[in-house]
């Protein structure tokens, strides 16, 4: 049985796309990845302190004995949205992302290149446009003074903030990584296991 190589892009701390005079920003993208992962550890904290409180009130049969978090649903739906922002510029400075190569890889390394820029203008493009338009949906809020009514009453644009910054920092990224030098596809498969 033979195995189809799907390469995952391979680890670029050591080969950051991000130059010197922007290291700041490769500071604020640590701090934001390790937010993520603090939120992500409080959240599973919360859901299993909630599934263990719901638990005993299901088995205790009174509301007396045991206990239930009303807002946990409200705080794992803002902590989802704000974990996947805070961490997407980590993963795609660092290579995290899924890489279907198998055309690429077999490309002469020139050629090979010119495909990697392409990608990567590409994908700046798409985060250009998608920084753009959440900047226009978070003005549109805060100009609105639209709220959010749940559990907690609060302004829409407060969570909104996050997108426009994320889309900005991988736009960025991906705009230095097309000026990244070439990297060794052998390096790669090497790191990959593949």
């Amino acid at each position: 049985m033979t195995s189809v190589p799907i390469l995952i892009a391979s680890n670029l701390s050591d080969n950051s796309p991000i130059p010197k005079r922007l290291k700041w920003i490769d500071s604020l993208i640590d701090g934001l990845a390790a937010i993520a992962g603090i939120i992500l550890c409080a959240l599973t904290l919360l859901l299993c302190f909630d599934a263990v409180g719901r638990t005993i009130v299901r088995f205790a049969g009174d509301a007396g004995w045991g206990y239930t978090i009303p807002w946990t649903l409200d705080v794992a739906e803002y902590a989802l949205y704000l974990m996947t922002f805070f961490g997407a510029p980590w993963v795609l400075r660092e290579g995290g992302h899924i890489a279907i190569d198998l055309l690429v890889e077999r490309l002469a390394p020139v050629p090979r290149r010119w495909v990697l820029v392409a990608t990567d203008i590409i994908g700046a493009l798409v985060c250009a446009a998608l920084f753009y338009y959440s900047c226009q949906v978070w003005w549109t809020s805060f100009d609105e003074q639209v709220l959010i009514h749940e559990t907690f009453v609060f302004p829409e644009w407060t969570l909104l903030s996050v997108a426009p910054a994320t889309f900005l920092m991988m736009t960025i990224i991906m705009l230095c990584r097309a000026h990244r030098p070439l990297i060794n596809s052998i390096r790669n498969r090497l790191k990959t296991g593949l």
